[in-house]
């Protein structure tokens, strides 16, 4: 049991100095700063110890040979050592300060940009919730744990240094009574950390849990009070708030236990310290002034001790915390993909013996099998069938949001797989039906991924989607800001939005991913009309593309060359809208169904 408890503690050990040494990079930088704040600490510390040292003139020349040119002069110099002190104390902070919001800055961004850029088969994997939990509260507490380790490391050890020499110098042998205790310390005190670093751990989970329930409630809470749901999600997110409080005061116990502890220990030896010092002053001629001196030293000594007893709860939370960021950072991010070149002008898009499964662990019942799709340039090919046929897991598969088990996707007979990732996506326009609108701008959301447009361009696109108008209508135009999610527009206009903002791309592969599934009849006119052209307006988005229409609705589709139905994820039927009415198969019940 020992050699195992051995074992572990070597390896965790081990954990936490590779976690604390991978912070190493991000301070570098900053290392011009913290030997400015190294210097300032060493002040401060030595300071400290002039502070102990003065005592003993103080007792012997002015409480016992009253002198009055030291009474004048000692009072002087102290409030001369505290102006200085604290002037170094706050270059000192200052300069902590600074590097330490540097270094969670640096880390808040490469988290931000290691989640953005991880594959969406690992984003669904993950809570939103949780997430969030990382960038905020998992960096707020490696905030703390730095900020209090750089100060405290550097500036505490280098006080306790300083007051050691001075109680060294002045009595070795009280000095080494007073010394033993500390190893007494060592123990309880690492056993503390340990138990802090556990709940620090189970903090963090139920903190990310608390994150996830608020972003699913809050966002959803229009279908929380339509089902009359308000008490019980209350009731859901109390029993949450409990757990977490739990964690919090078993942490708050483990933080109030360690200062009372040291605490003890402290009076103990100073008691000790006094017995013997009063010993020697009583029986071995020992000046009051040395002993009170030495005994300041070990009351200045025990609040750098205090410092770091309470610094190793801080580290073991850090360290927690650490871990669960640095294992987002490790993620490997999507593969950029071959090097080919996109060609300029895409004139087919095929699809080939395609095979997928989400679950890669099963054997059988794929979500995708044996799909085979050929579109050319100018034309419209349809996918539909009942819900969970595979219809908009092929809209994943296009711009490579996942790759096929079995099977290629292939551009100009060029399996997309050899396209660099972002040009491949530069080339296809996605539009879907969960509308993502930005709490910016309505010009900002038109542009978002065709760069810096001139205000023409996104009015044309504008236009073009059947968009403008009721743009002008807003209280700023383009410019009005959207609430978030876009609260103030109805469904058909955020709709036309994101087709004003594939207009504007103008990618030679366009993806309609249930574009319409939600809106009412009149605005799904005005979206055909975007999409396939209208008297009023020829140039259709879909005009003289590949494009890809996902649709539950078929009245979406009758301008489609070519139709393929799914079913149980393959294709049952495929042919035109004529065509396939008359085989009066699946895409005929289908129809029949909605016309009902």
């Amino acid at each position: 049991m020992i050699k195992y408890y051995k074992m572990f503690n070597k390896k965790n050990i081990k954990k936490d100095l590779s976690v604390l040494k991978r912070l190493l990079p991000y301070i570098l930088p900053y290392k011009k700063k913290l030997v400015m704040a190294v210097i300032s600490m060493a002040v401060v510390s030595a300071l400290t110890g002039a502070l102990a040292y003065i005592v003993k003139p103080l007792i012997n020349d002015i409480f016992i040979t009253k002198s009055y040119t030291e009474l004048v002069l000692i009072p002087l110099l102290v409030i001369l050592i505290f102006l200085v002190k604290n002037t170094f104390y706050y270059v000192e902070f200052y300069y902590t300060g600074s590097v330490g919001q540097n270094i969670i800055r640096s880390i808040r961004d490469e988290v931000y940009s290691a989640v953005v850029k991880l594959p969406v088969s690992k984003l669904n994997k993950i809570p939103t919730g949780v997430l969030i939990a990382r960038i905020t509260y998992d960096i707020n507490i490696i905030q703390r744990t730095v900020s209090d380790s750089v100060s405290a490391v550097m500036k505490d050890i280098l006080t306790i240094i300083v007051l050691l020499a001075v109680i060294i110098y002045m009595d070795f042998y009280l000095a080494i009574a007073a010394l033993v205790l500390f190893p007494i310390v060592i123990f309880p005190v690492t056993l503390l950390g340990k138990k802090a670093r556990i709940t620090s751990t189970d903090t963090q989970i139920e903190m990310g849990n608390i994150t996830k329930f608020l972003d699913e409630t809050i966002s959803n809470l229009r279908m929380v009070k339509a089902y009359n749901m308000e008490e019980s999600e209350v009731s859901r997110f109390k029993k949450l708030s409990d757990n977490l409080y739990r964690f919090f005061m078993r942490m708050t116990k483990i933080r109030g236990l360690t200062v009372p502890f040291v605490e003890l220990i402290g009076g103990i030896s100073v008691a000790a310290i006094i017995f013997i010092g009063g010993l020697q002053v009583i029986k071995f001629g020992y000046t009051p002034g040395n002993f009170f001196s030495f005994l300041t030293a070990i009351l200045l000594l025990y609040e750098p001790v205090k410092s770091l007893s309470r610094l190793n709860n801080s580290l073991q939370e850090g360290i927690a915390a650490g871990t669960r960021i640095f294992d987002i950072l490790d993620e490997k991010p999507e593969e950029e993909g071959g090097t080919t070149i996109v060609p300029s002008e895409i004139t087919t898009l095929e699809i080939n013996g395609l095979y997928f499964s989400y679950d890669k662990d099963k054997d059988e019942n794929n979500d995708l099998k044996n799909i085979n799709i050929k579109v050319k340039k100018g034309e419209i090919a349809a996918i539909v069938g009942y819900s969970g046929a595979g219809k908009s897991t092929i809209a994943v598969l296009l711009p490579r949001f996942y790759d096929p088990d079995v099977g290629e996707i292939k551009l100009n007979g060029i399996n997309i797989k050899k396209f660099n990732l972002k040009d491949l996506r530069n080339f296809i326009s996605y539009v879907s039906q969960n509308v993502v609108l930005f709490n910016e701008s309505i010009r900002f959301n038109i542009e978002y991924g065709s760069g810096n447009k001139s205000l023409d361009d996104v009015i044309n696109a504008a236009k073009l989607a059947f968009a403008h108008d009721f743009i002008m209508s807003l209280p700023d135009g383009y410019d009005t800001v959207v609430d978030e999610a876009g609260l103030r527009l109805s469904g058909g206009e955020k709709q036309r939005i994101l087709i004003a903002r594939a207009f504007l791309k103008n990618s030679p592969v366009l993806i309609l991913d249930e574009a319409t599934s939600s809106l009412d009849s009149e605005s799904e006119k005005v979206i055909q009309n975007a999409l396939f052209g209208s008297d009023e307006n020829p140039n259709g988005l879909c005009r003289n593309k590949i494009a890809i229409i996902i649709a539950h609705r078929l009245s979406t589709v009758k301008h489609a060359d070519i139709i393929y139905v799914l079913e149980k994820g393959g294709i049952a039927e495929s042919g035109t809208h004529d065509e396939l009415i008359k085989r009066d198969g699946i895409y005929k019940n289908l129809l029949l169904k909605q016309m009902e």
